[in-house]
């Protein structure tokens, strides 16, 4: 995949699933570092055995709480290779040219015993362009209290897109026995294809080689011309499973430090200009899935397991970005239907069913087809399928439950109907009733206004009449 298109699927794999990410609480640059990646205990090989065994029991608290802090692109390089071979000191010296300046440093000292127990991790921000920079830096081989390995190598092979193998003076086959060890680690001496790290960096420090060119002492150390069966069975599956490059380092002592800055100058340019996105199932990632694959990949070694299986391990972690994407997009569904006033809860019955179901299909048409751009990227389907059959089951369950709750209400609003047909209905008889007794009262008001008027009427002619006769019997008086 191009790095355009792993930058289009890292950002949805951002949009998708960092909406379910918290806030942290301190920020990982405030965290001192460097911190320890695992968990690393002692127990006895047998009970009441002096001998002991080591045992990784997990992520550390610092390590996970840097980690899920990381958004999408985390580049990840690993130094692996013998004790004593200078990887934590060159790691330092590379992250200092990178990012100019001298935070945060390894620990390293000279002597014979080991600084380094299991794998230490620096984390800084990518100077070249976006995400960061994770370095480990793993505790060496053939130290004389060598106590992680083969695990370290394994683990570091499988989180680093980037891996680094140390060794001293001259690079040989002990050498790339180490290397070998990532290789068993993995599972990956099959033709089955593992999801580990093609990037494998061959460093030789404090070279006594310096003047013979980086090309040729890489081609002489795989070649297949010499050796017995077993060497070249190494070198041919490091160069089936890694794309191999070398490199020197010089003594840095008085007289070649300016070299030795030069060709560690060098190296950190050609890691800045090549790094590579993370990637689980063929989709960049953030830090919080890396802390799934830890614990993924410790669980299989945690109770006597002595090899890693990439390959289910792998898997498993599709299957969980798959699920989490599948949450993330239902949960922007549930916002939407929110919106739209559809959600069971805010179902009052007054709106059609159909058209409910229709708009819901509308907003879920939008969700799944974010839902699959992001699914159908990973690797491999099958685990990845586990987006499709959940958002399928919840969407079943939510199309019923907004039938139930749309039945209920429409129950609901029967029975008022009918409780409001009846009160309608008394009204209404109340009403005629009151209507009719005012109507009876208006035809008797105006009987007694009839009646009234009449005997006034008749009060008054009579009254008149008396008045008239009167006068004119005064009136005949008077003439006579």
């Amino acid at each position: 995949m191009t790095s355009a298109a792993l930058d289009t699927v890292g950002s949805t794999f951002n949009n998708l699933l960092s909406r379910t990410r918290r806030a942290p609480l301190v920020d990982w640059r405030e965290i001192p570092q460097p911190v320890q990646l695992v968990n690393i205990t002692s127990k006895p090989i047998a009970p009441g055995s002096t001998a002991i065994k080591y045992v990784a029991t997990g992520i550390t608290p610092q390590a996970e709480q840097i980690l899920s802090q990381l958004p999408v692109p985390i580049h990840m390089v690993a130094f692996t290779g013998f004790g004593r071979s200078g990887k934590s000191f060159t790691a330092t010296k590379i992250r200092t040219h990178l990012t100019g300046n001298e935070d945060h440093k390894f620990s390293s000292a000279p002597g014979n015993i080991p600084c380094t127990h299991g794998i230490d991790m620096m984390v800084f921000d990518n100077p070249r362009g976006p995400g960061t920079v994770v370095f480990l830096d793993c505790e060496g081989g053939a130290n004389h209290n060598q106590t992680a390995l083969p695990f370290v190598i394994g683990l570091a092979a499988r989180l680093s897109t980037q891996l680094y193998a140390f060794e001293r003076g001259c690079f040989t086959t002990g050498g790339l026995d180490t290397v070998m060890q990532v290789i068993n680690m993995g599972h990956a001496t099959s033709d089955e294809e593992v999801d580990m790290t093609r990037q494998l960096i061959l460093v030789e420090n404090m070279t006594i080689n310096g003047d013979i060119p980086d090309r040729r002492l890489l081609e002489d150390l795989l070649s297949e011309e010499d050796g017995d069966e077993q060497t070249n069975r190494v070198r041919r599956l490091i160069r089936e499973r890694f794309d191999t490059s070398f490199a020197k380092l010089p003594f840095n002592m008085k007289g070649s430090a300016e070299m030795h800055e030069e060709a560690v100058a060098n190296l950190a340019e050609s890691l800045g200009d090549s790094l590579t996105p993370f990637v689980v199932g063929g989709v960049p990632v953030d830090g919080s899935v890396v802390v799934q694959l830890i614990n993924e990949l410790l669980t299989q070694i945690r109770d006597g397991g002595n090899r890693f299986n990439m390959v289910t391990a792998t898997e498993a972690l599709v299957a969980n970005m798959a699920a989490e994407a599948a949450n993330s997009v239902w949960t922007d569904f549930i916002a939407k239907v929110r919106k739209q006033g559809n959600h069971p809860v805010q179902i009052t019955g007054r709106k059609h069913l159909r058209t409910m179901l229709r708009e819901v299909e509308g907003a879920a048409n939008t969700c799944i087809n974010e839902l699959e751009g992001f699914t159908q990227r990973l690797v491999p389907h099958e685990p990845a399928a586990v987006a499709r059959s959940t958002w399928d089951r919840n969407y079943r369950n939510f199309e019923q439950d907004v039938r139930a709750a749309h039945q209920r209400k429409a129950d609901e609003l029967a029975r008022y109907t009918q409780w409001g047909d009846r009160i309608n209905r008394l009204v209404s008889e109340i009403v005629a009733q009151v209507v009719e007794a005012i109507r009876q009262f208006i035809r008797f008001a105006r009987f007694s206004t009839s009646l009234i008027l009449m005997s006034n009427y008749y009060f008054w002619r009579q009254s008149f009449n008396l008045v008239t006769g009167i006068a004119q019997g005064v009136i005949s008086g008077a003439t006579s």
